[in-house]
């Protein structure tokens, strides 16, 4: 059917197009067509995925007729080309269009001035050329390219994923990396689709099932044993019991005629072809096991390669630091410190109060007056963390992923890391590290290094899969200082002196105005509580230094993503000199405090920004974010799933974080949730000021219940292999 675009039904406009793609529009017949009583139709109804709606161009729409007993009348479209004339005036209208992003009229009128007729053959097969018409940039063709391939090679992809829950962005992705394959493996061998990253197996099992592909088949089964533990290591899990997993991969196939035999013989075939690993009675995904053994073998490595360096006097060296300090190390502090610079490893564990960031200070002070030469890496985890650790001790200080040169690509994977030169490794909030950064610092680290890993081991795991801390310390084969002593509190500190209660399962906490509860059961009632209680805290401390947080992300009224919708009109209202931008269902305006969602480029997943322009060019969105160390980042609009807004936080996206003041909400609704480490981990991010907003029996639930289910992890039996 040849036709020409008339009106967008839905959404109201383009640019609020959800991340699906689905669209209904009309258009106009540009040839006689007739129902099925021999009426003319002069007007269609269409209903698709990505649909064209350029008012200039033709299009040869291909499809179905159906009948809605709500709607009508209406073609479901299933693929469409662009009509091009091969004039001057047609390829310049199809240019410009709209249909390709980063090219308007006169950008397209420069595109035919250099390459005339051959214009849409550069795009198909040479779109560097491009670079040479003025205004095109290496990010703009980026875009352009991007865009071209969506209403070209790409399209069909587009059109048959969307249904299932597949982004164009995704799509497009998909057919860069198989090309003119890519419909051919999508309809026949839908499972390698898991492959790709952000798609999955219950996506790709979805599109198989609904093409008829037998529940039982090999490829099925495989690709939903291997999805068990993908989704494991999703919970933190690198591995898991074989019985337990069987169990799982059940569950997850959920087959009636699948049997445990049938799997676990599926399972060994795994095994045997190497994408399955079985340790100490524990079954891994391949690539997890390498990593898990090689992180052992580098941390082994390093102990025994270490070089002792010459301190003199280290008693001595000690005093004179309490002097310049002016105070007293405790017995234990002063051990951290020797221990720390005599050996290879080492670990300090202690809460907050205990003195690790004096002791921090101590171990670089003495190092570089007696290694004055000497590299020194000092690093954490998230920029926060990394400044704080740099205002404390007066070392340069950077995140693992800086120091590291670490860059993610649009998956959020990184390339091999740099190697480290330093001669002393410093790392703080060492609790975040998971097993695949903890095996990127050791692996680069040379040789002879000195390495000091701090942190809290009462804290939360990391989110990503592992616990590389906590495996450590059980291995028993790195030195362990351990920091019990709260000193914060003869300061009149209740934070420090409550998170060693929470730690020891005590819910007799002591209140009062530096350490607050705000009894509120009813949700709505806590939001409304919460949001006037953060404007207090803002007004005193500052939106920088005030942390809101709640365990869930969605389900509640309370939870982060409607707590941030309610803030920001709060703390950023409208106004008609801050643009808007609107992506799928959310906002963001600019002045919103933000945060990233995804590793991306030297952007990190939890870093805190804040939109300073947001550009409209044309059809063209660019908002200019501002992560306040130097970086600022340009996105576009299929780029802004990558942020959130950044007023509240769950409580493990504040791990590494500081405030001078922390507001929690518990409620029982919350309950799945619960866990000491959580309430921990949450309390101990503040620093003058804890407020809790919601239920006693919530908070009781918390600190009675310690983490439920260990993770899954042989760091420690490897190390103990090892040694």
């Amino acid at each position: 059917m040849l036709c020409e675009f008339e009106k967008l039904i839905y959404p109201p406009s383009i640019a609020t197009v959800d991340d699906s793609g689905y669209m209904i529009a009309l258009y106009h017949p540009c040839e006689t067509i007739k129902d099925s009583t021999g009426n003319l139709i002069t007007q269609v109804k269409a209903v698709g995925y990505c649909l064209p709606v350029s008012s200039s161009l033709r299009y040869d729409m291909r499809g179905h007729w159906s009948k809605n007993s709500k709607f009508g009348l209406q073609f479901e479209v299933e693929s469409y080309n662009e009509v091009i004339v091969p004039t001057k005036e047609g390829i310049i209208a199809y240019l410009s269009s709209g249909q390709i992003k980063g090219i308007g009229s006169k950008i397209a009128e420069k595109i035919y001035e250099v390459f005339g007729q051959q214009s849409l053959e550069v795009l198909d097969k040479e779109p560097e050329k491009l670079l040479a018409i003025p205004g095109i940039s290496e990010i703009k063709l980026k875009k352009i390219c991007d865009s071209y391939l969506v209403n070209r090679g790409a399209r069909d992809v587009v059109a048959f994923l969307s249904p299932h829950g597949i982004t164009p962005n995704r799509a497009v992705r998909l057919y860069k990396e198989y090309g003119d394959k890519t419909m051919d493996i999508v309809k026949k061998h839908p499972y390698q689709l898991c492959d790709m990253a952000g798609i999955g197996f219950k996506t790709a099992d979805h599109i198989a099932l609904s093409m008829g592909f037998d529940h039982l088949s090999t490829e099925r089964v495989d690709e939903g044993i291997l999805y068990t533990l993908s989704e494991a290591e999703g919970k933190g899990h690198l591995c898991q019991e074989k019985h337990e997993f069987v169990k799982n991969c059940l569950k997850t196939l959920d087959t009636p005629a699948l049997t445990a035999d049938m799997v676990a013989n599926r399972a060994a075939r795994l095994v045997f072809s190497g994408q399955l690993v079985s340790y100490q009675g524990k079954v891994y995904r391949a690539k997890t096991a390498y990593v898990e053994e090689q992180l052992a073998y580098a941390i082994h490595q390093q102990m025994k390669h270490w070089k002792m360096h010459n301190y003199g006097d280290l008693d001595a060296a000690i005093d004179a630091e309490e002097q310049k300090l002016k105070m007293k190390f405790a017995p234990e502090q002063r051990e951290a410190v020797k221990i720390a610079l005599t050996q290879g490893l080492c670990i300090i564990t202690g809460g907050p109060g205990t003195g690790k960031t004096l002791i921090q200070r101590a171990i670089l002070d003495i190092y570089q007056k007696s290694n004055p030469k000497n590299e020194i890496c000092c690093c954490a985890p998230t920029g926060r963390a990394a400044r704080r650790m740099e205002q404390a001790t007066g070392v340069v200080a950077s995140t693992v992923h800086k120091a590291l040169g670490l860059m993610a690509d649009e998956d959020g994977d990184y390339d091999a890391p740099d190697a480290l030169t330093a001669d002393l490794i410093v790392v703080d909030e060492v609790s975040m590290l998971d097993i695949y950064l903890a095996e990127y610092l050791f692996k680069a680290a040379k040789y002879g290094a000195q390495m000091v890993l701090i942190g809290d081991a009462d804290q939360l795991p990391s989110v990503g899969p592992g616990a590389v801390l906590s495996e450590m310390i059980a291995s028993g084969c790195i030195p362990v200082v351990r920091l019990d002593k709260v000193f914060r509190q003869n300061a009149g500190s209740r934070i420090a002196a409550n998170a060693k209660l929470i730690r020891h399962g005590n819910v007799g906490l002591e209140y009062g105005s530096d350490f607050r509860f705000i009894n509120s059961p009813r949700l709505a009632d806590s939001a409304e509580l919460i949001v006037d209680l953060y404007l207090q805290e803002t007004e005193k401390y500052g939106v920088d230094n005030v942390a809101l947080l709640t365990p869930y992300r969605q389900k509640t009224e309370t939870g982060v993503n409607a707590l941030n919708e309610r803030l920001r009109e709060k703390v950023n209202p409208p106004d008609a000199q801050k643009a808007e931008v609107v992506f799928g269902n959310r906002k963001f305006r600019c002045g919103d405090k933000v945060m990233q969602i995804k590793n991306h480029d030297d952007v990190n997943n939890g870093d805190i920004g804040y939109i300073r322009k947001i550009i409209r060019t044309g059809d063209e969105t660019t908002v200019h974010v501002d992560f306040g160390d130097g970086r600022v980042k340009e996105y576009d609009s299929s780029e802004l799933e990558m942020l959130n807004l950044g007023y509240a936080s769950t409580i493990h996206k504040s791990q590494g974080s500081e405030y001078q003041s922390v507001i929690i909400n518990l409620q029982c609704a919350h309950s799945i949730m619960l866990t000491r480490p959580l309430v921990y981990t949450a309390i101990t991010r503040g620093k003058e000021r804890v407020a809790i907003v919601g239920e006693k029996k919530a908070l009781c639930i918390s600190i009675r219940k310690t983490d439920t289910e260990k993770r899954g992890t042989c760091l420690a039996k490897r190390l103990q292999e090892l040694t």
